[in-house]
């Protein structure tokens, strides 16, 4: 009750709403997720988002957000989720918006640029570049056509680089101690001349003596890494070169990646080659990124670009976002 009586004359005095995420970060475990408090605090941030998202739907059902820009309409959104679907509509605030132009796409950060006509849109206002350990952050959760759900979340993570993580996928099966049982039809193996029965006794530099010393290398590996095989075949040492392909490419989502992924319930498609994230713990749906990641000032702190695991979300910073807006911009014009 005295918290509850705290941030009530914090509000009503016009203090910063960062007093506000003193408190929150003092609350237990239950009531920063579903107490009074929590919904206190989080309800001018609801009109934030309310403000700045646009909803994208597809018969009906929401499939995405987008973050509103400016009033002339411009929106970024995640692109490899937006290409999806044709014939989108897209709601900004309470309008519907039944047409819109796509600007272009930047491939590096997964950042896609439209163009809405709607009237009377706000402009991005007040961001940061802030994202220390532990900051409160506030993302959509669903939505309906008047709303927007305000979910919590605490930034996990130190800001940093998302590498390409895609496993190097060789195409071949193999026997003990160390040989070629089969080929993929179609593989990087077989492209490259091996053969069944080929007995591998080294890889690159390192000598092979049981099939686990080479799983060890292949692990280490990523799509479009070469691999330098010597083997014998029928009692003649020879050579080749395998330029790993992309097991993404081969197996998709069917097979999870990660112990995570085998309870995450799901993950964005693409969750790495990010030139720079910032991690939270909101629990958000896979489907639906795009959105603003707001504090509790009401700062638009970055773009959720990839939900990654059961216990990690990522966000592109705002500054990164409106890098590639301006990118897309310039690339666009004749």
């Amino acid at each position: 009750m005295r918290t509850m009586i705290n941030l009530m004359a914090a509000f009503s005095m016009g203090m910063c709403l960062a007093s506000a995420e003193e408190e929150v970060k003092s609350l237990d475990f239950e009531q920063r997720i579903n107490g009074k408090v929590m919904l206190e605090v989080v309800e001018p941030i609801r009109e934030r988002l309310q403000q700045l998202t646009a909803v994208f739907y597809a018969d009906r059902e929401v499939v995405g957000y987008g973050i509103v820009l400016d009033p002339q309409g411009y929106v970024a959104t995640k692109a490899s989720e937006f290409n999806k679907y044709k014939d989108l509509v897209v709601r900004v605030g309470r309008q519907k918006c039944a047409s819109y132009q796509l600007i272009g796409i930047d491939d590096d950060t997964d950042v896609a640029l439209i163009k809405v006509e709607a009237k009377e849109l706000g402009a991005l206002g007040a961001t940061t570049q802030e994202a220390t350990m532990g900051t409160v952050v506030v993302s959509n959760g669903v939505s309906t056509r008047a709303k927007r759900r305000a979910q919590i979340g605490v930034i996990s993570a130190t800001t940093r680089e998302i590498p390409n993580t895609d496993i190097g996928y060789i195409g071949m099966t193999f026997k003990a101690p160390c040989s070629i049982e089969a080929l993929i039809p179609g593989g990087p193996a077989e492209a490259c001349g091996a053969k069944p029965g080929d007995e591998i006794y080294q890889v690159d530099e390192t000598p092979i003596k049981v099939v686990n010393d080479l799983s060890l290398i292949i692990m280490k590996k990523k799509a479009g890494d070469k691999l330098t095989f010597y083997v014998r075949r029928e009692g003649k040492e020879m050579s080749y070169v395998i330029t790993l392909g992309s097991r993404r490419a081969v197996v998709g989502n069917l097979v999870p990646e990660t112990a995570n992924d085998e309870i995450s319930g799901g993950h964005s498609e693409r969750r790495d080659r990010f030139p720079m994230i910032l991690q939270h713990d909101t629990p958000s749906q896979y489907t639906l990124m795009g959105g603003p990641l707001i504090n509790l000032k009401g700062e638009v702190m970055g773009m959720n670009i990839a939900r990654v695991n059961r216990a990690e979300n990522y966000a592109l910073p705002i500054s990164l976002v409106l890098e590639a807006v301006e990118k897309i911009k310039k690339a666009a014009k004749p």
